[in-house]
């Protein structure tokens, strides 16, 4: 048979209101500078992604960048500065395609 435990609740066991809340104000602070470095790395990559837009502008008229970020998100810029330019780019891409696909009918 069993003995009956002894064992008392411990102070440490007991619900702490200063400890509560010096853990939620870790856990604010950890979220926030989390948060400042995410919103940090976004804005770097809109510039890089600025920056490479107007490096490709000196050189095409038009052009469309399609592509991931090393983290796996989506990148497309497309740069048409009016209608004639927007649909040549778009004819441009279908060729694009159909040539691929033909190449491996080949």
């Amino acid at each position: 048979m069993k003995k009956p435990s002894n064992k008392q609740k411990s102070n440490s066991d007991s619900f702490d209101p200063a400890k509560h809340e010096e853990i939620t104000d870790v856990t604010n602070q950890a979220i926030q500078k989390f948060l400042h470095k995410k919103i940090l790395e976004k804005s770097d990559r809109r510039k890089d992604l600025e920056a490479l837009n107007h490096t490709v502008q000196e050189f095409l008229n038009s052009f469309i960048i399609l592509g991931y970020t090393e983290e796996g998100e989506p990148v497309n810029i497309i740069s048409a500065h009016n209608q004639q330019e927007a649909d040549s780019l778009a004819t441009l891409v279908n060729k694009f395609f159909i040539n691929c696909n033909s190449r491996e009918d080949s």
